[in-house]
């Protein structure tokens, strides 16, 4: 019994020995050559234009409640188009009045209004964002004089770059008081 227990430990070590060594002595794969960023462009893998730029917590809240206040108007619009293609007269058998897809008949009396509301319709169900949900109830901060200041300043720069492409000097003040002559005298 003990010579058998010795003899299984014997081969169990040769096999242990053989494996370990057979692990010790393979081959580490050579690495993959690395992929230069035309290359990664070109797969897919990099995308131009989505690369991660810092936006102030203000001004993505801000979009966000933009993005959210067009959805509304979107979907006021589309309401109101909606009740203006319910509104519009058919002639009998007119198969308009029951599909949306589906042309007027030439005689239908709102025919045109029909096809200009369905335009307005469609554009609103279009260019409206799919998913816009009200931003959280969250503080409002007020901006700080130098973002206030720096709003104004390129309000100004604007303005004046418009005035260059128009050629008119909006920003001038008016040559003579608009201001009655009765006023004056009381004043």
């Amino acid at each position: 019994m003990i010579l058998i227990l010795l003899a299984s430990a014997i081969v169990l070590l040769g096999v242990g020995i053989a494996v370990g060594g057979a692990i010790a002595n393979r081959r580490r794969p050579t690495p993959l050559p690395q992929a230069s960023n035309q290359q990664l462009k070109m797969m897919g893998v990099v995308v131009p234009g989505d690369e991660r730029v810092p936006v102030l917590a203000r001004d993505w809240n801000g979009m966000r409640l933009a993005l959210w206040r067009s959805k509304v108007a979107w979907d006021i619009v589309a309401r109101s188009a909606e009740e203006l293609l319910d509104r519009c007269a058919h002639m009998e058998g007119c198969p308009g009045k029951t599909e949306e897809a589906q042309a007027c008949l030439r005689d239908c009396p709102d025919r045109e209004l029909r096809m200009s509301t369905l335009v307005i319709l469609n554009a609103a169900r279009q260019f409206a964002p799919i998913d816009a949900r009200k931003p959280a109830d969250a503080p409002y901060f007020a901006p700080s004089r130098e973002k206030f200041s720096a709003t104004v300043v390129e309000l100004a720069v604007a303005q004046a770059e418009l005035e260059a492409l128009r050629g008119a000097k909006l920003t001038e003040p008016p040559a003579e008081s608009t201001v009655l002559p009765q006023l004056k005298e009381a004043t």
